[in-house]
């Protein structure tokens, strides 16, 4: 009995692991309603793409009748009809319509498979933000912990200071309200990080309000020209400028000749008996269809093509031009909180160093006032907590990169 309780002890006692953002990502894209709605979509379009296909093969059907008129001038009815026959249908020459709607249904379907990426994208980045906020939201509470416990103590000491006829009252107020602001500021804090892992868990459907979470190592790395161009939102919008094209070679068919070919072969006849014994046979027809004239619809449904297809190539350019301007806003912010993180780093000794030898000097009876020594205080702790704060800013920077990039992990 014993062995078993200590066994449960140690099973409920063992450290939850910690969840990565990999972790949350995989998790999230394995559920996002989003993705599968994508995922349908593109599937639909590779569903098009085999109808399309399709049309090039001849189609083949069988059909049946069987009926009887009574009263009716035989002339007209014959009494009745009996017929089984197979037919063979195949388009020999279309002027292009299949080969432009085939192109176009590829083209669809490259469109569908790449807002299906940026889908993901969108999702890893919601992830990635959500993370990093409760990241930095948990570091700026560890920081503010400690200022309010320093403050603490030396409202503290203050108070003793007081009670001695040291310092007069108004510095203890004066150093109460420095514990009261710094208690606002982790509030603060505290609702960014629920607000993060709340949506953490809703993204990924893991309980991530109070699991651990690991510094996620991130790096920025500047995109070549072929990853832009290889973007989702390139890739879709260049899909989109192929299909408009492929429409106006599909409009530009109708005004050429078609030919195509039928075969019936069967039995075809009044009576069953007489016909599937007697009344065997085939046929077949071959037709040709030349457009002469049409009012002019068939050219003001090219000049509307053509002017689509003007406005996707337009489009086109205008995705391109503005995910370089993203892309070189996602690199200043990068680079400006990769430049904010180290200066937080240096500075924040630097201000550490400042506030003990002002609060000595106060402490010691030198010409320092209070004010001075908060205001010390108050500069190192916002050393401490800029580091976490232009981390935040430097990974949102490069998530935001890989969002408008369609990066997507493995």
């Amino acid at each position: 009995m014993v062995l078993t309780f200590t066994a449960l002890f140690l099973v409920a006692a063992a450290p939850a692991a910690a969840l990565t953002v990999e972790d949350c990502v995989r998790l999230a894209l394995a559920r996002s309603p989003a993705v599968r709605a994508a995922l349908a979509d593109a599937q639909a379009a590779a569903a098009l793409v085999r109808s399309a296909r399709a049309a090039y093969w001849p189609s083949l059907a069988a059909k049946g009748d069987y009926g009887v008129s009574k009263g009716f001038d035989r002339t007209v009815t014959n009494g009745g009809q009996t017929d089984a026959l197979v037919s063979l249908g195949a388009t020999l020459l279309d002027g292009g319509l299949r080969d432009a709607r085939l192109a176009a249904a590829q083209a669809s379907l490259r469109s569908a498979t790449a807002k299906e990426v940026q889908q993901r994208a969108d999702v890893v980045f919601a992830v990635r933000a959500a993370y990093f906020q409760a990241v930095a939201a948990d570091a700026a509470l560890a920081i503010q912990d400690d200022d309010i416990r320093m403050l603490r103590a030396y409202v503290a000491l203050l108070e003793r200071q007081e009670a001695r006829g040291i310092v007069p009252h108004n510095d203890v107020l004066r150093a109460e309200l420095a514990v009261q602001a710094g208690e606002t500021a982790r509030r603060a804090s505290a609702a960014d990080s629920q607000t993060a892992r709340d949506a953490l868990a809703i993204l990924a459907g893991v309980d991530a309000r109070a699991g651990t979470l690991e510094e996620p190592d991130v790096r920025f790395v500047p995109p070549r020209g072929e990853v832009v161009e290889a973007a989702p939102v390139i890739v879709d919008a260049r899909a989109a400028a192929e299909s408009a094209h492929r429409e106006v070679d599909a409009v530009r068919s109708e005004r050429r000749s078609q030919v195509k070919l039928t075969a019936d072969g069967g039995a075809l006849g009044v009576r069953p008996g007489p016909t599937f014994r007697d009344n065997g046979g085939g046929q077949f027809l071959l037709g040709l269809t030349l457009p002469l004239f049409d009012g002019g619809v068939i050219a003001a449904r090219i000049g509307a093509a053509e002017a689509t297809a003007l406005g996707t190539d337009s489009r086109l350019e205008e995705v391109r031009q503005t995910l370089r301007v993203a892309l070189a806003r996602v690199e200043a912010d990068a680079r400006h909180a990769e430049a904010d993180v180290a200066a937080g780093r240096r500075t924040a000794p630097i201000a550490s160093e400042q506030f003990q030898l002002m609060r000595a000097r106060y402490l010691g009876g030198g010409n320092v006032r209070l004010l001075e020594v908060l205001d010390a205080l108050s500069v190192y702790a916002d050393a401490r907590l800029s580091v976490p704060r232009s981390l935040l800013a430097y990974r949102t920077a490069v998530a935001a990169g890989g969002q408008a990039l369609g990066e997507v992990p493995e």
